[in-house]
């Protein structure tokens, strides 16, 4: 399995190489991509200034310190790791570089705060999760790491009934060699009613959301798909507010992963319509992986 690990000097992307390092399966199925990208300063001025030249060699060398560190925690392992270094843009760099590696899952820290509560446009995390080809694992810093991840890993699945959170449960289902035992909860929340609709003579869909019928058409099909695969799974209908009661259940059920789906409709759609995925990952004391 091809790993991107993106990091920048942070904490957040230093514990993200420690989930990775944290890896108990065979050291041998896993090839370690440790990315660091440096972005090139604005010109302002139509003058040369610094030689080009010049500046390139010193944003490679403060990539290569930038990454020093996140190489070591991975090295002492061990793990097979291979780093580069690039200048760019960062968001970009990583989904090409994800592209062109046929890489299998990127792990990137998260959490750093902005004007919008960790949602400013600038975010490389908000970038690149809704497009990557692949799964994005977004980690905290001082997220709670799983214990063994490669041989056993108690999972957190949120589902809403859409074919995007079916397909990111499909794809969990499909890295089950790579992740080990899994027991997942599938987890379906349902918005508490409102006062005009506990007074007002019921309608359909509220009549739905009573009966707890809405859960139970978001959770079948996807129990269906752990049930094939013989993936041991409970099913948990919740109400309340889906952020924090997923964050919430996943550190009082012990989980070592959520995975979410994501709709993979690009920053500026998160940034002013929100995600529930991206505001779980952002606030989750456990490793978030989104899947579309």
């Amino acid at each position: 399995m091809n790993i991107l690990v993106a990091v920048d000097g942070s904490e957040a992307a230093l514990h993200a190489c420690r989930l990775v390092a944290a890896w108990a399966g065979d050291p041998a199925a896993l090839r370690i991509t440790l990315l660091n990208v440096q972005r090139p300063p604005l010109r302002l001025s139509p003058h040369p200034g610094v030689d080009y030249s010049v500046l390139e060699t010193a944003l490679l060398q403060q990539g290569e310190h930038q990454a020093a560190q996140a190489r070591a925690v991975l090295q002492a392992a061990p793990l097979q790791v291979e780093a580069v270094v690039r200048i760019g843009a960062p968001a970009d760099v990583i989904l090409q570089e994800a592209r062109e590696r046929s890489i299998d899952a990127i792990v990137m820290g998260s959490g750093r705060d902005g004007p919008v509560g960790g949602y400013a446009l600038g975010s490389v995390a908000l970038r690149v999760a809704p497009a990557a080809h692949c799964p994005v694992v977004l980690v905290r810093p001082g997220a709670r790491l799983p214990a063994e991840p490669g041989k056993s890993l108690r999972v957190t699945a949120a589902v809403d009934g859409s074919q995007e959170s079916l397909t990111a449960v499909q794809r969990l289902v499909a890295c089950a060699s790579v992740l080990g035992r899994m027991h997942v909860d599938l987890v379906h929340f349902q918005a508490g009613l409102s006062l005009a609709q506990a007074i007002l003579p019921p309608h359909e869909d509220v009549l739905h959301e009573w009966g707890g019928l809405e859960s139970d058409a978001a959770l079948a099909v996807p129990a269906q798909v752990l049930a094939a695969a013989g993936i041991p799974h409970d099913l948990h209908r919740l109400t309340g507010a889906a952020t924090s009661g997923i964050t919430a259940f996943a550190e009082q059920h012990g989980a070592g992963l959520v995975v979410m789906g994501t709709r993979g409709m690009g920053a500026m759609h998160h940034l002013l319509l929100g995600s529930v995925a991206l505001k779980t990952a952002h606030v989750s004391a456990v490793p978030v992986a989104l899947l579309r």
